[in-house]
């Protein structure tokens, strides 16, 4: 499953237009991974290696206002979230400290211990760098949902 966002009618906040619905009969809903990364093509490619290796699809926010918006739906939270810390609109920490317990992944840019230290403060199990190896990436989320 895949979201977008649309705005949302005269109050102009972003809605997500999911592809795939979720239950509305108080049935279990499908587990989810928050891929919170404005870089539109790494997003999609990490998104689709991540349901090939998990079974788990994502909801996509490129920005911090849209990880926002979905975390603040009860709905959607997910079962792991993967947050860039440098978002056009603001600082990723800010998403980690909404994510109540579930396990996040921080990413950076650099090796700047200052924000390694802020990211694992915000809530982050874990931080690793946008340079390096996708696949670190995907077994960081497979163990910290359990699958290895």
């Amino acid at each position: 499953m895949t979201a977008s966002f649309a705005g949302g009618g005269s109050s102009g906040r972003l809605a997500p237009l999911f592809t795939q619905p979720h239950d509305l009969h108080g049935g279990m809903l499908m587990q989810r991974i928050l891929l919170v990364e404005h870089n539109l093509l790494f997003r999609e490619g990490l998104a689709t290696l991540l349901e090939w290796r998990t079974g788990l699809s994502s909801v996509y926010a490129g920005s911090l206002a849209e990880a926002k918006y979905v975390l603040d739906d009860a709905n959607q939270m997910p079962v792991c979230a993967i947050v860039n810390l440098d978002l056009p609109d603001g600082n990723g920490t800010e998403v980690l400290k909404q994510l109540n317990g579930q396990p996040g992944l921080a990413l950076i840019k650099g090796r700047s211990l200052e924000r390694q230290a802020q990211a694992l403060d915000s809530g982050a199990v874990e931080v690793l760098r946008t340079t390096g190896p996708v696949e670190k990436i995907v077994a960081t989320v497979e163990r910290l949902i359990g699958q290895t």
